[in-house]
């Protein structure tokens, strides 16, 4: 039997972290997206990220990356949005929507009519597992994802699981039509030596130190019997 791999040094996580800056390529000059949440249902939020990362043209997925897909999340209803302030995208239900990565007035005016996200997670505890499918393709590969939510509020949650979905899918990890099963832990213990993408970054109760926040690794339909 094989040991168990123990949980990676702050050394590796600094050189994940580092592999990242790297993967973004120069910085550019800033362009958040703006997600507006009428409900925080954890899988209907995940899709959304698919979704709507998908439509994005070449020059708006490359700025995005470049600014880490920084992304600001609001409570609202996209409804009352659609006319004055319309969208790039909605979800099917209507229940979230998304600002392509800008700056200008109609971002700034989105964070004055509107409150930042906040809270627990849904029932105060790890959301159960759910499956996300990439857009716009078939392709048979299967993901698994393991969100650590030790001490994630609402906010910090959809920061983690938004940034690993959009960065996967804007630097080819993910292809269209894969699935991804997301499960939940309290923290990640021995995560594969190498995954097709870790999420580090400071740790919520010592910023001194960083953290694993997510685990994407490549499955097959037997793993997830």
């Amino acid at each position: 039997m094989t040991p168990a791999r123990p949980p990676r040094t702050q050394r590796e996580l600094q050189d994940v972290l580092d592999a990242r800056v790297r993967a973004a390529g120069p910085p550019g000059p800033g362009a958040a997206a703006v997600a507006v949440l009428r409900s925080c249902e954890p899988p209907r939020f995940a899709q959304s990220v698919l979704d709507f990362t998908a439509t994005l043209d070449p020059a708006a997925a490359h700025a995005w990356l470049a600014d880490f897909t920084r992304t600001v999340y609001l409570a609202g209803d996209p409804c009352n949005l659609a006319v004055r302030l319309p969208p790039a995208f909605t979800s099917t239900d209507g229940e979230v929507a998304w600002y392509a990565p800008a700056t200008g007035p109609r971002r700034r005016a989105l964070r004055l009519l509107l409150r930042p996200v906040s809270g627990t997670l849904p029932n105060g505890a790890p959301p159960a597992p759910y499956t996300l499918r990439v857009p716009h393709g078939h392709a048979p590969g299967r993901w698994r994802l393991t969100v650590a939510t030790d001490g994630l509020t609402l906010q910090r949650y959809l920061v983690h699981l938004g940034h690993t979905l959009a960065e996967a899918l804007l630097t080819g990890v993910l292809a269209p039509g894969e699935r991804i099963a997301v499960t939940h832990v309290p923290h990640l213990g021995a995560q594969p030596r190498h995954p097709a993408y870790l999420r580090v970054h400071e740790d919520v109760t010592d910023t001194a130190r960083l953290r694993a926040y997510t685990c994407l690794e490549k499955t097959t339909a037997r793993d997830e019997q």
